[in-house]
C-alpha cells in the first residue's frame, strides 16, 4: 500500500557542486536510471502531507508536523502509520483510510510531474538509457499514474510495494537489477528521501538525492548519498551529464 493512492482503491561533470551539496558521482556514466515516484518525478509531496495531517485531525489524533509527515513518504503504509501515529489503534485504521481518502481525492485531478520531468524521461529513453521505477506506491497506483500522465512505454521495469519489500530494504532494486540484467555499478537511484538513499546503499547502487521533495537537504546529507541537488533543473542537468 502507499500513502498516496492505496487508501483509496544541472551541471557538466567538471562543474563544482552547488553550495551545501555533496560532490558529484565518481562513475563516468550510468546505463540505467531508477527513479522514485512521489516527490521525485511527481509533484505530490504537499498533497500527501496535507492529507496525512488532515486525517489525524479528523480522528482527534496528535497532528504531526509537516516535516514529520513528509519523513514517512516512500514507506509502505503499515510502516508509515507505525512511525507517524503509533497511537493509532487497529480498529481506527479503516477510519483513517477513509479520512485520508477524503482529503486527497482532489489529487487525482491535479496529478502532474515537476516541470521538465516528462521531457527528461523521453530524452533519456530516446538516448537508449534504461529507465525504471522503485516506489512505495501500489501497483494499481503507479500504473494509474503512468497512464494518466501519458508515460506508457518509457520504463523498462517497475517495482512497487506489492511486489517487493518496502524501502529502505534493497529488495526492489535487487529485483530490478536482476530483471534488467544490470550490475549495481551501472545504475543510478534517484529519490527525495533517506529511504531511497539507504535502499540504494544497501543494494550497492549510486544515489542522487533531491531536496525539492519530502526530505530536507540536511536529512538527506545524513544518509550520505553519492550526490545531492536542490532543484529540479539541477537534477535534470546532473543526470544528463552522467548517462551513457
Amino acid at each position: 500500500m502507499t500513502l498516496l493512492d492505496d487508501m483509496t482503491q544541472n551541471a557538466p561533470l567538471a562543474a563544482p557542486a552547488p553550495a551545501g551539496s555533496i560532490a558529484g558521482a565518481t562513475r563516468a556514466a550510468y546505463r540505467a536510471v531508477i527513479f522514485d515516484w512521489d516527490g521525485t518525478l511527481l509533484d505530490s509531496t504537499h498533497h500527501i502531507v496535507g492529507a496525512l495531517i488532515g486525517a489525524c485531525r479528523d480522528l482527534g489524533l496528535r497532528e504531526p508536523t509537516r516535516e514529520q509527515a513528509g519523513w514517512v513518504i516512500g514507506l509502505s503504509l503499515q510502516s508509515a502509520l507505525y512511525q507517524l501515529v503509533p497511537e493509532l489503534r487497529a480498529d481506527q485504521a479503516d477510519a483513517f483510510a477513509e479520512r485520508y481518502k477524503a482529503h486527497f481525492m482532489h489529487l487525482l485531478d491535479d496529478m502532474h510531474l515537476f516541470d521538465g520531468q516528462a521531457q527528461l524521461l523521453r530524452d533519456l529513453h530516446a538516448q537508449g538509457v534504461v529507465l525504471a521505477v522503485a516506489t512505495g506506491k501500489s501497483r494499481r497506483g503507479l500504473d494509474t499514474s503512468i497512464d494518466r500522465l501519458g508515460l506508457q512505454g518509457l520504463f523498462q521495469a517497475t517495482r512497487t510495494v506489492d511486489e517487493a519489500r518496502g524501502k529502505p530494504d534493497p529488495d526492489m532494486l535487487e529485483q530490478l537489477l536482476a530483471e534488467l540484467d544490470l550490475s549495481p555499478g551501472s545504475a543510478l537511484m534517484v529519490g527525495d528521501t533517506t529511504h531511497d538513499v539507504l535502499m540504494a546503499k544497501a543494494a550497492g547502487i549510486d544515489s542522487l538525492a533531491v531536496s525539492y521533495g519530502a526530505h530536507r537537504a540536511s536529512l538527506l546529507e545524513s544518509a550520505q548519498p553519492t550526490a545531492l541537488v536542490g532543484t529540479v533543473p539541477g537534477m535534470q542537468a546532473w543526470i544528463r551529464a552522467r548517462v551513457a
